[in-house]
């Protein structure tokens, strides 16, 4: 019996992805979404889909909303057929099908039994399938004189096709600044440290949007060890009229700090990541963000033992362990400091392989119950090294520990 209702409920989820399929073919798709989750533990709550024209080829794109990010992919047509049938079949008891011509909705009853309800459309507009069609960003190119200067935009004021990435890796990350900001207070003059401001993109976005859009006076200073960029993002700031944002040759481990509120560091490459983060506790910064980039330390001093091994003699899965483990440390680290810190992906992997985020936020804690660093986190970190064999941390180094 249990035969005969799992061939009847493929039958219907082929005929559901049928439907699609025809839909798509007819150019009267809208968008599918998958909802009410077989398993209540699972991470991934929703998936949306919508049609997409990518290089002049017809594409779907997906979004995985998961509990606490969304990852955003693209599928050729038989390829998102085929994931769309798999996350049915595996994922979701539910699946929602709007096209200009009916609604269809595929249903996974209590008893287990599937089924195709179809309803009139809900909507009759054909979509939109550009891209990156012009939408409400943070970062405007209107008015950006700098977005010009650093190549990103043409003189009609569009995005140049091959920094589209970049645009919107850019526009990612000071959204997500500005989510972090929205639970901080800031002084009315906020100081800003970018460590390792290569050629600028996100320092001169960060600053623009804290003036423009914040409206706070900014003094922020761009550390580079490059003497040709920061000469270059010097004549670019002057030009832009940005009077309180500045570029520092120096390294990240010994150049000069003031007073700082917020310190940033995009793809600081392996231990300058420690260095970044160490710098921003020693100055008691509020904010601190930070995109990990490489992992060298760490993955040169894997030692694993027993079943451990077994992970660890492939070179790529040494290579995400060492990842996953010196940045756990590093989240670690900031919490015996007291700062409150989450690690999220913050841009598809399509724009950027190296796209993990470590943003913390210093909590108000009363010294009298709470000293630094906090021995419990401190413990939990020595214990991680102790499973994986690994005799030191870069950070806990700098920090004396």
């Amino acid at each position: 019996m249990t035969d005969i209702k799992e061939k009847d409920n493929n039958s219907k989820l082929m005929e559901f992805t049928g439907l699609l399929e025809g839909h798509i073919a007819a150019g009267t798709f809208i968008k599918l979404s998958m909802s009410n989750k077989r398993a209540q533990a699972s991470d991934l709550n929703n998936v949306y889909v919508k049609p997409v024209i990518i290089r002049e080829q017809l594409m779907l794109s997906f979004v995985y909303r998961h509990k606490t990010r969304d990852i955003t992919k693209n599928y050729d047509i038989p390829e998102a057929v085929n994931e769309i049938g798999k996350l049915l079949s595996e994922n979701f008891l539910q699946g929602f099908l709007s096209t200009t011509v009916y609604d269809y909705q595929f249903l996974i009853s209590k008893k287990g039994n599937a089924s195709i309800l179809r309803k009139p459309a809900s909507s009759t507009t054909a979509p939109d399938l550009q891209h990156d069609k012009a939408k409400q960003r943070i970062i405007d190119t209107g008015n950006s004189s700098w977005l010009q200067a650093l190549g990103l935009v043409a003189n009609d004021g569009k995005v140049k096709p091959d920094m589209q990435d970049k645009y919107r890796q850019i526009n990612k990350y000071v959204e997500i600044v500005d989510g972090i900001l929205k639970d901080v207070v800031l002084p009315e003059k906020i100081n800003v440290a970018d460590m390792g401001s290569g050629k600028g993109y996100l320092t001169f976005a960060i600053y623009d949007y804290l003036t423009s859009k914040l409206k706070k006076e900014v003094s922020m200073t761009g550390i580079e060890l490059r003497k040709e960029l920061v000469d270059s993002c010097n004549r670019i700031a002057a030009g832009a009229g940005f009077t309180g944002l500045g570029f520092v040759q120096g390294t990240i481990e010994k150049t000069a700090l003031p007073e700082t509120d917020i310190l940033i560091a995009l793809h600081a490459c392996d231990t300058a990541t420690d260095e970044a983060i160490y710098r921003g506790i020693k100055a008691g910064a509020t904010v601190i963000v930070c995109s990990p980039c490489c992992h060298k330390q760490v993955r040169k001093a894997l030692d694993t033992k027993g079943v451990l091994a077994e992970i660890t003699q492939y070179g790529i899965l040494a290579e995400r362990q060492a990842e996953i483990l010196t940045d756990t440390i590093r989240a670690l680290m900031l919490e015996a400091y007291g700062y409150r810190t989450n690690v999220a992906e913050f841009i598809a992997t399509e724009h950027t392989p190296k796209n993990l985020l470590i943003s913390a936020v210093k909590k108000k804690l009363n010294p009298e119950y709470h000293s630094f660093p906090d021995p419990k986190v401190i413990n939990t970190i020595n214990e991680l090294k102790k499973e994986f064999n690994l005799k030191s941390h870069y950070l806990q180094e700098l920090m004396d520990i």
